[in-house]
């Protein structure tokens, strides 16, 4: 498939006029998905990426060539830009904080986007604003790590601070031992935290605009499978009593950290209460099911709150929503190939976002409503095991 998506020089950086100009750093399938919104809202997409065929790319975003570990593309990114958002993580907090010096409005601002991107500042922050976090400590060396395990015991949970998310750069540790290891090969310490009990997962999405108003979308339990997130369900099946306490806890990290767009807060259920894990602030994987799900998708959600439009409603459409992840097997084929089988699967909505297949990769999502959140699950989890080539 060859892209459509205009490659343009810095100097004819610029849309129509009085069209609204939203730049993002990165070009995958959340900038994929964002630029699918946009289109309907009038609103122009510029995309950072390093090649024609990412996923922004080949639906037609306007793309920029280069990365974000360069200030230089960042700022050619940002020419004419009203605003500059985020499809990931790794971007140097110090080209952020650069671009906001030289008059470059980013949402989030870079303070609140650290809170992304630096997993050890984001508790320390979180636990100085009062938040209930899980216990942790930056730990250095194995003397840290032998004293954080006499008070908390192993196995811990040991976090690379930068680099790593949507699971990775986690991992389980059993032994001092692996943790001196693990340490050896981390300069920046680790996050490390116990092994917690866990009743679920949840996750809050939150949008904020700069003039403060703000949204919470029903909570969802996130199934982790693989370090990954592969199934969100919606609304999650707690109490109204922890739902309220997860929304609330959501839209007050959102207020506290001045959060512009989306916010998705990751949450442990505990059988003590509820814990926040981590933060996204950029649309997210466990806000998809949105898309068919609720009045406002997260993703034309996002765009209204970086331009400072009011935002839409959060309401369910269908009493129950199930998104199954798509991710790429063993054999390497693509699941294009079996979309027709897909379909055979009653309410099944597709969405592949155009990447390369391979094994482990994400490729694309399910999505299924239904009138019980069993029924919605079991066929999301059907149509996906068909376009991985594993029927059930």
């Amino acid at each position: 498939m060859t892209s459509s998506s205009p490659v343009l020089g810095a100097e004819e950086r610029s849309a129509p006029a009085g069209v609204p100009l939203v730049a993002m750093v990165g070009a995958g399938q959340l900038a994929r998905m964002t630029h699918q919104a946009a289109i309907a809202l009038g609103v122009q997409l510029r995309v950072l990426g390093a090649a024609i065929d990412e996923p922004a790319a080949r639906a037609g975003a306007e793309l920029v060539p280069g990365v974000a570990a360069r200030l230089d593309d960042l700022r050619v990114l940002a020419v004419g830009a009203d605003v500059v958002s985020f499809d990931h993580e790794l971007v140097p907090p110090e080209h952020l904080a650069a671009l906001e010096r030289e008059g470059v409005r980013l949402a989030p601002p870079a303070a609140a986007k650290l809170l992304a991107q630096d997993k050890v500042h984001a508790r320390q922050e979180l636990a100085r604003l009062g938040f209930p976090v899980p216990p942790f400590i930056h730990g250095r060396s194995r003397a840290d790590a032998e004293a954080f395990a006499a008070l908390h015991g192993l196995p811990l949970v040991a976090k690379a601070p930068r680099g790593g998310y949507d699971g990775r750069g986690v991992f389980q540790v059993a032994t001092l031992d692996e943790v001196g290891d693990a340490l050896a090969q981390s300069p920046d310490g680790l996050l490390l935290e116990p092994l917690l009990e866990l009743e679920r997962e949840l996750s809050v999405l939150v949008a904020r605009s700069p003039r403060g108003e703000s949204v919470a979308y029903p909570v969802v339990e996130t199934v982790q499978r693989d370090q990954m997130c592969r199934e969100i369900l919606a609304p999650a099946e707690i109490s109204a009593a922890v739902a309220d306490r997860a929304r609330e806890l959501a839209l007050s990290i959102a207020d506290a950290i001045g959060a512009t767009g989306i916010l998705a807060v990751e949450l442990f259920d505990t059988p003590s209460g509820l814990l926040v894990n981590e933060l996204a602030l950029r649309p997210h994987n466990s806000g998809h099911w949105t898309i068919e799900g609720c009045i406002t998708s997260q993703f034309e959600q996002h765009i209204r709150a970086v331009l400072d439009w009011p935002l839409g409603l959060t309401d369910l459409v269908a009493p129950a929503v199930a998104t199954v992840n798509i991710v790429g097997v063993g054999d390497g084929s693509d699941p294009v190939l079996r979309v027709a089988d897909a379909l055979a699967v009653p309410g099944a909505r597709l969405h592949l976002y155009g990447k390369q297949p391979r094994p482990g990769r994400k490729l694309g999502h399910v999505t299924v409503t239904a009138a019980t959140l069993a029924e919605a699950r079991e066929r999301a989890r059907r149509a996906a095991s068909i376009l991985e080539g594993s029927p059930e």
